[in-house]
């Protein structure tokens, strides 16, 4: 029978949300200008799980783990979930639709004001937690520790997405077989980016039971880079799942990158969010890698081709501001007439000078601080030792204190944004006759900070690209002693 995608009935939006009742999604082949290796046989196709029923990847994890405990809801009244995002506001739907009306939240303190909103949007109750600075679920502090607890009481369930099986299954079940069954089982490369890991381990346990010649790439953040969704090396060590053994290949991908792939993808027609930008950049790059070792042919089929398939995993819509952080103002149109607003929002940092001369690069930067071999400096801050800076620059650290505490360019000094402005007056005192170097995450607050400095009599400058190109770069920073065991 003709699948018409229509639904009624009391369970009219519990079918629209199963799978089993849905059509395929769409697999998408991205078009040529976005593919640099289009004219050696590459075809990358995007798979749009954004196109889900709630609009992201993780609704189908949250509808398989709630539909296989049916036998187990029946007394629980509450939800418990340790989630910043998308996988909470999934089981709060769908466990709304099944008769648990409250769904509970540990998040970070700090998310995103938008994101948290949108939990609230979705009637998600959130609690704030402190999370400690390089996260471990048996840290009785986090948020994993404190959800499963709770979710041991009576009339409390706990899905524990980060361990819990039901979750990969659900992209063995569903994603992979879409896509084998789309492609007629001609894939030669899938591409996954790293959050939880359960798109990669489900579909690489459907595709190496389909044919072990398929190989699988793994996308795992930069430190210090953020994008949602997806985590660094150190953070996979949360996740119980056994990714290593289904992953072949692993690259690493920075914010900015991200956002510039998202951005090319939105502009062509498929509206899609920063980790699938990632997921993107990271299969660019490992096919760049291919090339450059000649394995490229190895993966072609009998027609001479590759197709090659990434994981699109939610809209752009919860992330707009982001875009415009990351990536700044001239990647994107101008606003004729703007003087008329009569709500302006611009981003301090764009009104101030821009010039190159102003501005140094991190590599520069190491350079001109330290001036020393990389290894040797990570050496000395291992081993807690004091690394000598050159000729006396001044690092001024901008960001929050606790972003601060979680890593920094060692002999910094740290004064909030916001307070330095409130107290310019008294810090500029401290900072006559001296040379700066203002630094922030993307180098667009420190600019500005650096202008009004520079206004006012001082030799100041500004870390381009701020301290999240720095860490892309791996360049020498400070952290805590536990951070280095993870």
């Amino acid at each position: 029978m003709k699948n018409l995608n229509f639904f009624s009935g009391k369970n009219a939006v519990l079918n629209f949300l199963n799978p089993n009742k849905n059509m395929p999604l769409p697999l998408v082949e991205i078009p040529e200008k976005l593919n640099p290796f289009y004219k050696e046989g590459v075809r990358i196709y995007a798979k749009l799980m954004n196109m889900l029923p709630l609009s992201n990847v993780k609704s189908l994890p949250a509808f398989n783990m709630l539909n296989n405990q049916k036998g187990n809801l029946e007394n629980v009244g509450n939800i418990i979930e340790n989630s910043s995002g998308n996988t909470v506001l999934s089981l709060a739907v769908i466990a709304r639709l099944i008769g648990i009306e409250n769904t509970h939240a540990f998040v970070s303190n700090e998310i995103l004001y938008g994101k948290l909103q949108l939990l609230r949007l979705f009637g998600v109750n959130p609690i704030i937690n402190e999370e400690p600075i390089c996260p471990d679920p048996s840290d009785k502090t986090s948020g994993i520790y404190k959800a499963k607890k709770i979710g041991n009481k009576q009339e409390w369930f706990n899905a524990g997405q980060y361990e819990n099986d039901f979750n990969p299954q659900s992209h063995e079940r569903w994603t992979a077989k879409q896509i084998y069954e789309q492609l007629h089982g001609d894939i030669q490369l899938f591409c996954s980016g790293l959050g939880t890991t359960r798109t990669m381990v489900g579909c690489s346990r459907f595709f190496k039971k389909k044919n072990k010649s398929i190989k699988t790439v793994g996308i795992i953040r930069t430190p210090n880079n953020p994008i949602p969704g997806v985590r660094t090396k150190g953070l996979l060590n949360m996740i119980a799942f056994d990714w290593k053994k289904y992953t072949d290949s692993f690259e690493e991908i920075g914010t900015k990158e991200s956002f510039e792939r998202s951005l090319e993808l939105i502009r062509h027609g498929l509206v899609v969010g920063p980790s699938s930008g990632f997921a993107l950049a990271g299969l660019v790059k490992h096919l760049t890698s291919l090339k450059e070792r000649r394995g490229l042919s190895k993966l072609k089929n009998k027609k001479g081709k590759i197709n090659a398939v990434f994981i699109c995993c939610d809209s752009p819509f919860p992330y707009i501001n982001e875009y415009f952080e990351h990536l700044g103002e001239n990647n994107f149109p101008r606003i004729k007439n703007e003087e008329l607003l009569l709500n302006k929002n611009k981003l301090a940092g764009s009104i101030s000078d821009n010039k190159e001369k102003n501005n140094f690069s991190p590599i520069e930067t190491y350079d001109l601080v330290y001036g020393t071999e990389k290894e040797k400096v990570w050496d000395l801050i291992r081993k807690n030792k004091k690394v000598p800076i050159k000729n006396n620059w001044i690092l001024l650290d901008i960001r929050k204190k606790k972003e601060f505490e979680h890593f920094h360019l060692v002999g910094s000094k740290n004064i909030e944004y916001s307070k330095f402005l409130k107290n310019i007056e008294k810090e500029i005192k401290s900072l006559k006759k001296k040379k700066v170097i203002v630094i922030c995450n993307l180098g667009l607050k420190s600019n500005y900070i650096s202008s009004l400095l520079r206004k006012r009599g001082i030799e100041a400058y500004n870390l381009k690209e701020g301290i999240t190109e720095w860490s892309n770069l791996n360049l020498p920073r400070w952290k805590p002693e536990i951070c280095f065991k993870k």
